[in-house]
């Protein structure tokens, strides 16, 4: 693995903004709520700025998030949670899946409980079988899995996870709510 955890992270962020209507401010304004919001007064182990004025709160919010992507701060380990669910999909499910694959796992959502949540796990399946399909489609115009296919191999791969993941979601769905036998992703075996 040629980055830690930090780097992997900035590289997912600077990613987002690069290539989304996500802005550095924006962003970082949504970290700092996200991390006052999940993590407890008595926990917290990063100020972020909270006063009358907004504008100058989202810049001291924006310089202190900035200096940890760009690793001039150490990163602090309880701000991850709220770096990771601060970027928007599918940025976020790639960061996630990235760090899952350093531990050896593969990110996952939980099964959802409701109707439309459901219905829309299931089109997400659908969705990356198709996408799946055209990703391999051109490793098979040969009609054979080879060297010459090396280009490919990557997007595949990860089209083929992505579907994995999509599966394990709804397997676990229907182990909670069809079968009733609890199961749930959250298992390490």
């Amino acid at each position: 693995m040629r980055e830690n955890r930090s780097q992997l992270i900035a590289e997912h962020v600077l990613l987002a903004i690069s290539r989304s209507a996500l802005t550095e401010r924006t962003f970082a304004q949504t970290v700092a709520d996200l991390y006052m919001e999940r993590t407890p007064l008595h926990a917290r182990g990063i100020s972020f700025a909270v006063s009358a004025d907004p504008y100058a709160d989202s810049e001291a919010n924006r310089q202190i998030v900035k200096r940890m992507l760009d690793g001039r701060v150490r990163m602090a380990v309880d701000l991850e949670e709220a770096l990771i669910l601060a970027l928007p999909d599918p940025y976020r499910y790639h960061l996630q899946a990235d760090l899952a694959a350093r531990l050896g796992l593969m990110a996952a959502e939980q099964a959802a409980a409701t109707p439309t949540g459901q219905q829309h796990q299931v089109g997400e399946l659908v969705q990356a079988a198709g996408n799946a399909l055209d990703k391999l489609s051109g490793m098979l115009d040969d009609g054979v899995l080879d060297e010459h296919d090396a280009a490919y191999g990557p997007a595949a791969l990860q089209a083929l996870e992505s579907l994995q993941a999509r599966a394990a979601t709804l397997c676990d769905g229907i182990r909670q709510y069809v079968l009733r036998t609890g199961g749930s992703l959250r298992r390490v075996k």
